[in-house]
């Protein structure tokens, strides 16, 4: 079983497989001012692999997609939030969680979710930290998705939702302080793949069987 806490190209390399990981060219590295960030993508690598719940566009890697420069968006930042953080039009988008955006800052290295129908919110205290779930989360596959290619003699969706929580808490406890966090659903993922995420109720039940805070 793979060391869920230790985040580094080769045990990237050893989950994702070394064609799997992206790295950003240093002259598009200055477009990303925090130096944790840059480190990243340029030198750890950006995986994409079978993730089903959350990851990175494989576009990532060739160009970013800056929120304020996007001509697909039918809405605005300030008209569809308030209030919307200084330089939020600058973030870039990394990937949809549940139809919401979850994007970069890239002067801090924080990561936000932009829900549908709710306020802007930290996902991820930095770059890093999300990258490190990607790596958590991706490297318990073959314990809880029946369809990997190992079979389904080491499926334990429990005991992997147990150490993906585990190890989420270890390295970022801030990503699950808002009860309304999209790791939550990750989470809930594991254990019950049908779960309907607009489903309040039936959330409110999964989250009293594992101690979680109820969605507000």
């Amino acid at each position: 079983m793979h060391d869920l806490f230790e985040l580094s190209r080769r045990s990237l390399e050893a989950v994702y497989g070394p064609d799997q990981l992206i790295s950003v060219p240093e002259s598009r590295l200055a477009e990303i001012a925090d130096p944790d960030t840059r480190d990243v993508m340029g030198t750890l690598g950006l995986p994409v692999g079978r993730n089903p719940m959350f990851g990175l566009y494989w576009a990532v890697g060739d160009s970013f997609s800056i929120m304020g420069e996007r001509e697909d968006h039918q809405w605005k930042l300030d008209e569809r939030y308030d209030p919307v953080p200084p330089g939020a039009d600058r973030w870039i988008n990394l990937c949809d969680m549940s139809d919401d955006s979850v994007v970069l800052d890239p002067g801090t290295g924080k990561v936000f979710c932009l829900p549908q129908d709710g306020d802007i919110y930290l996902l991820s205290a930095s770059f890093r930290n999300y990258v490190h779930f990607m790596y958590i989360y991706e490297s318990q596959l073959p314990y809880f998705d029946p369809e990997w290619e190992g079979g389904d003699e080491s499926l334990d969706p429990q005991g992997a939702r147990i150490r993906i929580e585990d190890a989420f808490r270890a390295v970022d406890p801030v990503a699950l302080e808002n009860p309304r966090s999209h790791w939550y659903s990750a989470l809930m993922f594991v254990v019950e793949p049908e779960f309907e995420y607009y489903n309040e109720e039936l959330q409110n039940a999964l989250r009293a069987d594992y101690g979680w805070p109820r969605c507000p």
